[in-house]
Formats: C-alpha cells, sequence, structure tokens
C-alpha cells in the first residue's frame, strides 16, 4: 500500500499562506547557530530552513550541503571523530531528533524546533513547484525510487524531476551518474545513500554537483515509496523515529554505545552548565 498521506499531508498547513512572501521576508543573515556538545547546529524553525535553502538556490550558491543530525549522528561527527569533517561540509545542519532539542536545552543552548525530516522535503518540493526549481533524485533501490517518482507526480502537479538513480552502482554507472549531474545542473539534489555513505559520497564528489542544494535524506525514499514501514505515530510526531530503529534492530550494539554516551556527555554538560548559570546569577546579585 502506498504511503501517499505522507506526501500530503504537510500542504494543508500552508495551503493559505503566501508562504514565499513569508521566506522572503526572513532575515537569513540574522540566524545563528548553537553548539551542542562541541557540534554546531542552526537555530532555526522550519521555514527559516526553507528560506535559506531558497537564497542559495536562486544566488546559485552551491554546491550546498543540507545535513539532518540526531543523537546518533551527532556523537560520530564532534570535533576529533572521523566523520567530523560532515560539520565543516554541510552549510546547514538541522535538529531532526527530539533527543538534540533535550540536550540544547540541557547544556542551555535551546534551539528553535526540531526539523522533522519528511515535513522538511515536502517544503521544499512545493517550493519547486512554485519556483519551477528542478529536482534530481539519487539513492535507495531503483523500484523504491520509481515509487517515489510516481507518488511526487501524483501530489506535485508540475514537479520537475529531471533525473533519478538509485543508489546501488559500479564504478562504470557511477561515473554515467556524475556526468549526468553535471550536464543537468539540478537546483536540488535529494540524496538517499545512508549515513555516512551520503556524506562521504558529497565529499568526494563535491565538483559533479554544480551549484545544487544537495540534501542527505538517508532513508526517506524506502518510506515515501510505502514499500518500507515506518517508525509508529507517536515515534514520528515526538521526534523519536532514530530511536525506534535502534530500538528494533537490538544487536546494533555501537547504537546502544553511542545513545550511551550521549546521554551521558549531556548530564555531565547540563549539571556545568548550571552551576555557571547559578554562579552568575550569584554575582549579578551581589
Amino acid at each position: 500500500m502506498e504511503n501517499t498521506s505522507l506526501l500530503s499531508a504537510p500542504l494543508t498547513a500552508k495551503e493559505d499562506r503566501d508562504y514565499l512572501l513569508e521566506y522572503k521576508s526572513i532575515n537569513i543573515n540574522a540566524l545563528k547557530r548553537h553548539l551542542v556538545l562541541d557540534v554546531p547546529i542552526d537555530n532555526v524553525n522550519r521555514d527559516e530552513a526553507v528560506a535559506i535553502v531558497l537564497d542559495k538556490i536562486e544566488k546559485k550558491k552551491g554546491p550546498f550541503h543540507v545535513f539532518f543530525v540526531d543523537p546518533l549522528k551527532l556523537m560520530q561527527i564532534r570535533p576529533g571523530k572521523k566523520l567530523g569533517f560532515i560539520t565543516d561540509q554541510a552549510g546547514l545542519v538541522l535538529a531532526d531528533g527530539a533527543g538534540i532539542g533535550w540536550a540544547a536545552a540541557k547544556i542551555r543552548q535551546p534551539i528553535k524546533e526540531r526539523i522533522p525530516m519528511i515535513a522538511f522535503l515536502m517544503d521544499l518540493i512545493r517550493l519547486a513547484v512554485k519556483k519551477d526549481f528542478t529536482i534530481y533524485l539519487l539513492g535507495s533501490r531503483i523500484e523504491y525510487l520509481e515509487k517515489v517518482f510516481f507518488n511526487l507526480q501524483k501530489s506535485f502537479p508540475g514537479v520537475r524531476i529531471i533525473g533519478r538513480q538509485g543508489g546501488h552502482f559500479d564504478s562504470a554507472r557511477e561515473n554515467l551518474i556524475k556526468e549526468s549531474l553535471r550536464k543537468s545542473s539540478p537546483d536540488l539534489i535529494f540524496l538517499g545513500m545512508g549515513f555516512p555513505l551520503q556524506e562521504q559520497w558529497i565529499r568526494e564528489n563535491y565538483s559533479f554537483l554544480s551549484s545544487a542544494v544537495v540534501v542527505g535524506v538517508d532513508g526517506s525514499f524506502d518510506i515515501l515509496s510505502g514499500k518500507e514501514k515506518k517508525a509508529p505515530d507517536w515515534a514520528q510526531t515526538k521526534g523519536f523515529a532514530w530511536l525506534w530503529r535502534t530500538i528494533m534492530r537490538p544487536l546494533l550494539l555501537d547504537r546502544w554505545f553511542y545513545l550511551l554516551q550521549f546521554y551521558l556527555l549531556t548530564t555531565i554538560r547540563g549539571i556545568k552548565a548550571n552551576r555557571i548559570n547559578k554562579a552568575k546569577r550569584t554575582k549579578t546579585a551581589q
């Protein structure tokens, strides 16, 4: 059964708004990043994040990498880690998992809101239809991608998907894909190879991405195709899809290790932040 409700749900929230005007009215230069456990995360809401992408596409300021972070990813991209390059590479780092919001509040670096990946993708697709931007889909299995293509065409009449390629390829096919990206020069590339393969692929193929905004979408293609079971509604609504996936795969011990690290480090940093804040209040009162 196709999961088309995921495609149509985000439309109703903004269908009566002049959201293009709202995006244009946002002062993106005033937006800031917060350090959450030493990882820079953009302190933006969903509309502000879309406004940044719109600006980059219109001004051809690419390639521009959009990265979604949850607690599991955060522990792997901290400074000094093998994947630490991602924070330098990504132009926009968005908090997807609810645990990020909890950690940010705990260390007194609160962020505005959690930005669900699929809802954000729907915002970008709706924007692409309005602005006649082009989209390239890369990743997942080709049969899943074809279903995503069909679902998007059905839900967003007029959407310009100018390329779609599965994520499983040999070196010869990869060269053809890179040449296709270079020649078509899409405005948006949705890259679904999973973390961290998609981020590493961006790093290695930066010169083929032209001025595109490249969004790492993890396993979203599998969900949008309706072929893979998504996390329960409660987990998605609360931002715990990442935790649900960990529970469903209990033998992946590295995930539990990262979660434990995340919890302990946040707790320690939170205690330190509270002490510093208490000391400041005492000094002010004297």
